[in-house]
């Protein structure tokens, strides 16, 4: 049975899409129009306006009437989707998955053919404490933990609000999903690739903030080692990233890197410029620097910092996720955080190293 499902959305664009015999196309009035001539009135239901899912349901069900087909349609959380299809709720979202179980019609699609659908989404926000209750998220999916959000608060050291309302904007995305648990709150990663490629590209480095030095050493290790140390000695916080993070945790290649990055933060007291004299560095050109340190202004690299060892030289080296991240930026950097990713994996299923 051919129809013709019209809606009056703004981010169906121009058109027709087609779902199997289904065609879909902007206009004036929610219609669904059978090609005997039969007409059902659509009913639009916005998941933006529902908490959860099942109030979402609930709504779906109260306006299910004789005469009429109930949709919801814009940004459906991947989280809810299963609930939806479970429950027969017909569903299309701006990204183009849809799944339609009406009277004649029952069609699935992964995306509309036709030309694509702009999406209305808004890009997620990592402001302020957000990114680190991300960064938490992507190391809890990684061991497979389902935290508390006061368990989430307590290691990103923000408040129960701020990770309450990162993980609303998460989960509205599909990346996390909350589930009620006897007297708390959950937050398990229901997208853990896509959590971690936006928190590399939201946090990516450098900050908003950075700055280049020379401090002697035989070889660049020496030179990490050296500036943790003065970290150290400082009450500085300071962690090695990217490449030189990485040969720290056991991923290095056939070369040394150039310069060594490290996260360090700021106190509202304290430069950048200053920070630098405390570690040792030297002024120095972009070709003669050997290590270049950035302003932390999310905590990302330096809430984590852990000893770790290479050569025999001991440096404070960013968490696995967050040298994963930073990796991206630098030569071969994609293949770097590859070797990462699984060294790091192999050592937890060991029982062995930091996890990631």
């Amino acid at each position: 049975m051919a129809a013709v499902l019209r809606l009056n959305v703004s981010w169906l664009g121009g058109g027709p899409r087609h779902l199997g015999d289904l065609s879909v196309v902007q206009g004036d009035d929610d219609v669904l129009t059978y090609d005997d001539g039969i007409t059902l009135q659509v009913i639009l239901l916005d998941p933006a306006v529902y908490a959860s899912v099942e109030e979402l349901a609930s709504a779906a069900r109260r306006a299910d009437r004789p005469g009429r087909a109930v949709l919801a349609a814009g940004a459906v959380p991947v989280s809810w989707r299963s609930t939806l299809r479970k429950s027969e709720i017909s569903f299309m979202d701006v990204g183009g998955v849809a799944e339609i179980v009406w009277p004649r019609i029952r069609v699935s699609a992964g995306q509309f053919t036709g030309q694509t659908i702009v999406r209305r989404r808004t890009p997620v926000p990592l402001q302020k404490g957000h990114a680190l209750v991300a960064q938490e998220l992507v190391i809890a999916g990684s061991e497979g933990e389902r935290l508390a959000v006061t368990e989430l608060a307590s290691r990103a050291r923000v408040s129960v609000s701020t990770v309450s309302r990162a993980a609303a904007r998460l989960a509205e995305h599909g990346l996390v999903e909350r589930r009620q648990d006897r007297r708390q709150i959950r937050v398990e990663v229901t997208d853990l690739a896509a959590l971690a490629e936006l928190l590399a590209e939201r946090t990516k480095w450098p900050g908003s903030e950075s700055i280049g030095g020379y401090v002697w050493g035989r070889t660049i290790w020496d030179a990490v080692a050296l500036i943790s140390r003065n970290a150290a000695q400082g009450g500085i916080a300071a962690s090695v990233t990217g490449r030189a993070g990485a040969a720290f945790l056991g991923v290095f290649g056939t070369s040394p890197p150039a310069e060594a990055r490290f996260w360090v933060t700021l106190d509202e007291s304290s430069s950048l410029v200053e920070i630098a004299a405390t570690l040792g560095l030297e002024p120095a050109p972009r070709e003669s620097a050997n290590i270049r340190l950035s302003a932390d202004p999310w905590r990302v690299g330096t809430s984590r910092g852990e000893a770790g060892i290479f050569d025999g030289l001991t440096a404070t080296v960013a968490h696995p996720v967050r040298v994963w991240c930073d990796l991206r930026g630098e030569q071969r950097g994609v293949d770097f955080a590859a070797q990462l990713w699984g060294s790091v994996s192999n050592a937890r299923e060991s029982g062995a190293g930091r996890r990631l």
